[in-house]
């Protein structure tokens, strides 16, 4: 069952969308791959507004360096324009490398524990350029942070989670400070808790939010183009052996966004596939 706990791509905690493992699709959550454990992630991710929808999907790659320590990649691709606020909860088209550290992970019974990790990774622009507003500014990299911690168990889960991401000025534009958290809980029904071998499920409700500062564009500031918005919703993951399919969705709880820059976001949607080499090498989580 060991096998079942570990993260299928660390990637989440750099700053998208894609889940992993036994975590959530759309939140931040503490586990790193084991050592020398190799995973692959890709999947899909989707915003609809009254401007259109936005999609994006890619491939994410991390490696087990330690125990503790994952490094990782998420090279996405997007299409469809939505005209939406900046996201980095929902990736869009910038490309993105980092590391996490789980440093913290305490065992308080048999098979509950307590973790918490950190992450630190750099945004890069991708060779596709954003729809909207974003679109129109002249693009540089930024760097990411974040810090989540978390009780998990044979039954239940808890995150409880929060990131920033700042990006570099470019000719006079600069893409907007965004300032993300996440909590969530999660219950592995009796019934549905089932051998490496067999299909094992477990559902989540995943809470998020997300603060977006003003855009500049040639050096002045956008007026009205800060956001702030939370979103709820489920989420269902299935795992065989090391295959991992996972999706969910999420309706806006509170939203304070210009309409006629970004129009009216409705909707948040998520579909992702994992798989995870496992490696010979044994090593302790």
């Amino acid at each position: 069952m060991k096998s079942l706990m570990v993260l299928v791509c660390a990637v989440l905690v750099t700053g998208t969308a894609l889940a992993a493992d036994h975590g959530p699709v759309f939140s931040y959550a503490t586990p790193v791959n084991s050592e020398r454990e190799f995973s692959f992630d890709t999947g899909i991710i989707g915003r609809n507004g009254s401007q259109g929808t936005q999609f994006s999907t890619g491939s994410g790659f991390g490696y087990g360096v330690t125990p503790h320590i994952t490094i990782n990649a998420f090279l996405p691709a997007s299409f469809g324009s939505g005209n939406l606020p900046e996201s980095r909860i929902m990736s869009g088209s910038e490309w993105s490398a980092g590391a996490s550290w789980r440093f913290l992970h305490s065992v308080t019974s048999v098979g509950k524990r307590i973790e918490s990790t950190a992450s630190l990774g750099l945004v890069v622009p991708g060779p596709q350029q954003e729809s909207g507003v974003l679109g129109s500014l002249h693009r540089a990299p930024g760097v990411t942070g974040s810090l989540v911690t978390g009780l998990a168990s044979r039954s239940q889960y808890v995150w409880i989670g929060g990131g920033y991401t700042r990006f570099a000025e470019a000719s006079n534009d600069r893409r907007a400070d965004t300032l993300s958290w996440s909590a969530v809980y999660g219950y592995r029904p009796p019934g549905l808790r089932r051998g490496y071998d067999q299909w094992d499920y477990r559902g989540f409700a995943e809470l998020t939010g997300e603060h977006t500062g003003a855009v500049r564009t040639d050096g002045l500031v956008l007026a009205d183009s800060s956001s702030t918005t939370v979103w709820l919703g489920p989420s269902v993951l299935a795992i065989f052996k090391n295959i991992a399919v996972e999706g969910g969705v999420q309706g806006p709880l509170f939203r304070d966004a210009s309409e006629s820059i970004y129009g009216r976001e409705r909707l948040r949607f998520a579909m992702n596939l994992s798989y995870l080499k496992y490696s010979s090498h044994t090593s302790s989580h």
